[in-house]
């Protein structure tokens, strides 16, 4: 093989890695604020982490955990997970951060086709920075997730749900306004993007403006277990009402910052391009 046959066979395949995402697919991205990713994962995957959930409920009856869960279907409180009653797993929750204590969680949310999709959106390597496990619908109002994972710099922020299981309507699905992400985004008192709890009533009273003004309209997404909803920082979005309390969703919820917007210290890499955020666990209530 002469030097230039050498160059063009090692050139072509770092021109393909760089556009995984179809034109449409960006476009789509531009002007809805979302893209998905039909069957991306195999149910082997999926049940990896269905698995690490059993896991880690199982042993926090007999053993301290670092986890933390939000009992958002009963108390309301966040607490540690041994603290929390089994019953609780019975009505909607959501466990906090097995990323950082799963590495088999970590093999799922940072695999590398969607760490190279990430990489697209964001304009660089993407880092996890949060992650939620859920068995049931969240009912979460409205909200943008930049406030509560502001990104520490411009909204450098993407995240990802991977339905563990097939999504019903019954199952209160994840609600969102297309388009919505091109509202600018609502200042608190502090003129930050962070939510302030005593200020959110004006947040959601801006946010309806605007939606009601640009006229956009509700969509409902009922995912196959295995897709990927991505989304951008700003699309508005919540989790609709239950209608049957016995149907789970079972799902995880991932959000990556860019990661060159941390210091390295903090940077762990699982794979080429994909990193995790070294921190601490969330505080409890």
């Amino acid at each position: 093989m002469n030097a230039l046959a050498e160059l063009v066979r090692m050139f072509v395949p770092t021109l393909k890695q760089r556009s995984i995402l179809t034109a449409e697919q960006l476009e789509h991205w531009t002007e809805h604020g979302y893209v998905v990713l039909p069957g991306l994962f195999s149910s082997e995957q999926l049940q990896t982490i269905d698995a690490e959930v059993d896991h880690h409920w199982a042993v926090s009856r007999t053993q301290r955990s670092e986890l933390v869960v939000d009992l958002i279907g009963s108390s309301g409180a966040r607490i540690l997970l041994h603290e929390a009653p089994i019953e609780a797993r019975q009505v909607p929750y959501k466990l906090n951060d097995l990323y950082l204590v799963s590495d088999r969680v970590r093999q799922v949310i940072l695999a590398p086709t969607l760490v190279r999709v990430l990489t697209e959106l964001l304009g660089g390597a993407p880092l996890v920075c949060n992650s939620l496990n859920l068995e049931f619908g969240s009912q979460q109002p409205c909200h943008t997730d930049s406030l509560y994972m502001t990104p520490p710099r411009d909204l450098n922020l993407v995240a990802s749900w991977i339905p563990l299981e097939d999504c019903v309507a019954e199952a209160g699905p994840l609600r969102f306004f297309p388009g919505s992400h091109k509202i600018p985004p609502f200042r608190f008192s502090s003129g930050k993007i962070t939510a302030i709890e005593s200020e959110m009533p004006r947040y959601q009273q801006y946010m309806q403006e605007h939606v009601d003004r640009l006229g956009l309209k509700e969509k409902r997404f009922c995912a196959s277990a295995g897709d990927v909803f991505l989304w951008h920082s700003q699309l508005y979005h919540g989790g609709a009402p239950i209608e049957n309390a016995r149907r789970t969703r079972r799902s995880i919820v991932t959000h990556y910052f860019l990661a060159e917007d941390m210091p390295k210290s903090q940077r762990v890499r699982q794979v080429p391009g994909g990193y995790w955020l070294r921190r601490s666990h969330q505080p409890t209530n």
